[in-house]
């Protein structure tokens, strides 16, 4: 397990670093430039299915106590998980604001095929000559369908951006890798084209400018010749990536190392994918990787527990909690949407499809529709008192023309602290810069655009907890110790459990048991506050142990 001692250091030396980077327009990219030879940043990948979209990286934290610093995730192909990837969405918005790195990959149908499609016979095939030239000419059929296909995934990356989330993007991963339907085209009209066709659509058409755009190859013996033969130009990737895989019998080769180093002409190298993990001394003799990603399930198979720990303890890997902080992203809160799932209460619901609950889960295609009427409301029980910042609306084509949003904390009083009087369109409604107080918010819809009723896909709510002196005076404090201010919040949680520490334990170690007095969650604190994900945990009750240097003190947890 790491030590204070570590975490203090290697915060140390990464503000030492930092100053002589260049800046890029990414904080998490320039994150990647500044530990550039001394850290490396930890990674999992989390495949099937994405309705559980941390499924791997929670493994790596039962087994270490830390969780990595990278998450990373698929939007795939089969219709089960293309039903999810809002769920995944949701997940890379709560990462990100833990100060995760955020990887995110597409294993798309070929455009010769309809979404969804198979594994075998599907995202492994391949086109003909003929149907690759046509893929890449501009304005024919496969190169609409190739453009439609980025559609689909266009709304969850729109998402991610408008809540400040840097991802980095690696689309047409291992292009060397004949397997896959666009990979092994060497060339400048082979897959480097339809990489370049790719990043220009996102970026300069569809206006994603927060991805990072990852060039990955694979491991093979022709590595040298593949970086040059595969390269869609510089001014297309960020970052370069190696899958590693010992396709060539020699693993993390020093030969391999130095032509990635040479690829890249100074940007950031990393392990794009590997099943067996570096070693802290192979990191330390190649230390220009800027991250690693273990690949989910393989990483379990092919290393021990006590390897994984040797890694993921070491002082040249980062994990989570070592991470700088993503902070607000500007004016764009990163903190997760703290409406997701919560408790909601509507004044009608259409039918019995459409109801409110469907507004609270981060599905772009499912919503809230009242009845065909004026003066409807929707609110959620955000199950604690928050400063709320931020309220984002997603309408659907019946949207209100005049609406309120509204705040209370004990759902009787009422405040508005947003009104929208004439709104000529469907658009969603991005509410920021916010300074309300409440437990409640309601969206109030007093006049209809249109002959149907109120129609809202999301209601988003950003903002951080607010612990009462009341509340935190009355938290119970257990194995006879005086009371203290530790105060958690929302209790009880479904997922995330923020941790107020009194400033004498502000340097603490802090432990999560069940009921069975089984550890299940440990990790080392040096600030007033942090946040425990308990999502992956089964509901129950649960004790959370406080222990600094002159005292200690247990806080029961129910966990939803």
């Amino acid at each position: 397990m790491k030590t204070l001692y570590s975490l203090m250091l290697t915060g140390a030396l990464l503000a030492g670093s930092t100053a002589a980077v260049a800046q890029t327009a990414y904080k998490s990219l320039n994150f990647l430039y500044s530990i550039s030879g001394t850290r490396t940043a930890s990674g999992m990948h989390n495949r099937q299915p994405i309705a559980t979209p941390s499924t791997y990286t929670n493994r790596v934290q039962a087994i270490t106590g830390q969780y990595p610093a990278l998450w990373s995730s698929d939007f795939l192909f089969e219709q089960s998980e293309i039903n999810n990837r809002w769920a995944m969405t949701n997940e890379a918005k709560a990462q990100w604001a833990q100060g995760a790195l955020i990887n995110l990959m597409f294993h798309a149908c070929p455009p010769t095929q309809a979404e969804p499609c198979q594994w075998e016979g599907g995202i492994k095939s391949s086109l003909t000559n003929a149907q690759w030239q046509e893929l890449i000419t501009d304005g024919t059929q496969l190169n609409r369908n190739w453009k439609a296909r980025l559609d689909a995934i266009v709304p969850y990356l729109h998402d991610l951006k408008n809540n400040g989330v840097e991802v980095l993007f690696r689309p047409l991963h291992e292009m060397n890798q004949g397997v896959f339907w666009w990979a092994g085209r060497p060339g400048p009209n082979g897959t480097a084209r339809l990489y370049q066709i790719t990043h220009d659509y996102l970026r300069n058409t569809k206006g994603l400018t927060n991805l990072i755009w990852v060039w990955n190859v694979q491991d093979f013996g022709s590595l040298a010749s593949d970086l040059a033969n595969y390269n869609p130009g510089s001014s297309y990737w960020d970052v370069l990536s190696l899958d590693m895989y010992y396709t060539d019998g020699q693993g993390y080769s020093t030969a391999k190392y130095n032509a990635m180093l040479n690829a890249a002409g100074g940007k950031p190298i990393a392990i794009g994918e590997c099943e067996v993990l570096p070693s802290p001394s192979l990191l330390a003799s190649q230390p220009k990787w800027s991250f690693f990603m273990g690949w989910s399930e393989l990483v379990f198979e092919k290393n021990s527990n006590t390897t994984i720990q040797n890694t993921f303890w070491a002082n040249n890997v980062l994990v989570r909690d070592e991470m700088p902080g993503w902070g607000s992203g500007g004016s764009t809160p990163t903190a997760p949407n703290i409406a997701y799932r919560r408790p909601v209460s509507v004044s009608s619901s259409e039918n019995s499809t459409n109801t409110g609950d469907k507004a609270v889960d981060a599905d772009g295609n499912t919503r809230w529709a009242s009845s065909y009427a004026n003066n409807q409301y929707l609110y959620v029980d955000l199950g604690a008192t928050y400063s709320i910042n931020r309220v984002r609306l997603a309408w659907e084509a019946a949207y209100a023309k005049d609406y309120q949003v509204q705040v209370s904390t004990d759902n009787v009083t009422w405040t508005t602290v947003k009104d929208v009087w004439g709104k000529s369109a469907a658009a969603p409604d991005d509410h920021t810069g916010l300074n309300a107080r409440g437990r409640y918010v309601k969206v109030y819809c007093i006049n209809r655009a249109t002959q149907y009723g109120f129609s809202l896909y999301e209601l988003e709510v950003y903002g951080t907890s607010v612990v009462t002196a009341t509340r935190a005076a009355t938290m119970p404090v257990q194995e006879g110790r005086a009371a203290s201010s530790l105060a958690i919040y929302p209790n009880p949680t479904s997922g995330m459990l923020q941790v107020q520490l009194p400033a004498a334990q502000q340097s603490s170690k802090v432990v999560l048991r069940n009921a069975q007095g089984q550890e299940v969650l440990r990790k080392t604190t040096n600030g007033p506050t942090f946040a425990l994900d308990l999502s992956h945990l089964p509901a129950g009750i649960y004790w959370l142990t406080v222990a600094g240097a002159a005292s200690q003190t247990a806080q029961k947890v129910v966990k939803l």
